[in-house]
């Protein structure tokens, strides 16, 4: 069975922690692990169990609205990465690597359906050092398994990882999704 993912988001929205492990079992079918929040947008993540057991990892954009909060898209993938073992600083070579990201477009308003505006997020592994990330004038908490997201809107957001006692750990460069270098 599959879970209601704006229901399980709007808890994550709404205060309730992160899974602090990544154990899926067969009475364990999903987890939530990560959620950011931009002013009126958002992004969750969950590690569900697929149909044979595998992991997959799955990303949902949100936008608030009048209503609530209501999904735009999001997306998924194979989420092995997610169920090992915390890297650390050195392994890494970096406070956070990302493992990938995407857009969903906003909803359209006003009666000349002005252009679709965005919101991009980004997936992170984060180092066993970091324990929160300083998401230009946010604080986004990392769980002990050491999965995050990023959200935003206009500009890629200046990210840096701290330690639990609050000292920088480093930056971490956070690239649109589709972003090439070497072109």
């Amino acid at each position: 069975m599959s879970y209601d993912a704006l229901a399980e988001s709007v808890r994550l929205l709404g205060g309730a922690p992160p899974a602090s492990h990544t154990r899926l079992s067969r009475r364990v079918r999903h987890l939530p692990l990560a959620v950011d929040r931009d002013g009126d947008v958002a992004v969750t993540m969950f590690l569900r169990r697929g149909v044979s057991g595998v992991p997959l990892l799955e990303t949902h954009s949100l936008e608030r609205t009048d209503g609530g909060w209501r999904p735009l898209g999001g997306g998924g993938g194979p989420g092995h990465q997610a169920t090992e073992a915390r890297p650390r600083l050195a392994d890494l070579g970096s406070p956070a690597v990302g493992y990938g990201g995407g857009g969903t477009a906003r909803t359209s308003t006003g009666r000349l359906r002005r252009p679709a505006r965005w919101v991009w997020w980004a997936e992170l592994r984060v180092a066993e050092e970091a324990a929160v990330l300083r998401v230009d004038d946010r604080l986004v908490p990392v769980a002990a398994h050491g999965c995050a997201v990023v959200v935003w809107t206009r500009r890629p957001p200046r990210v840096t990882a701290l330690d639990p006692a609050g000292a920088v750990v480093g930056p971490i460069p956070i690239r649109p999704a589709g972003y090439r270098t070497g072109r």
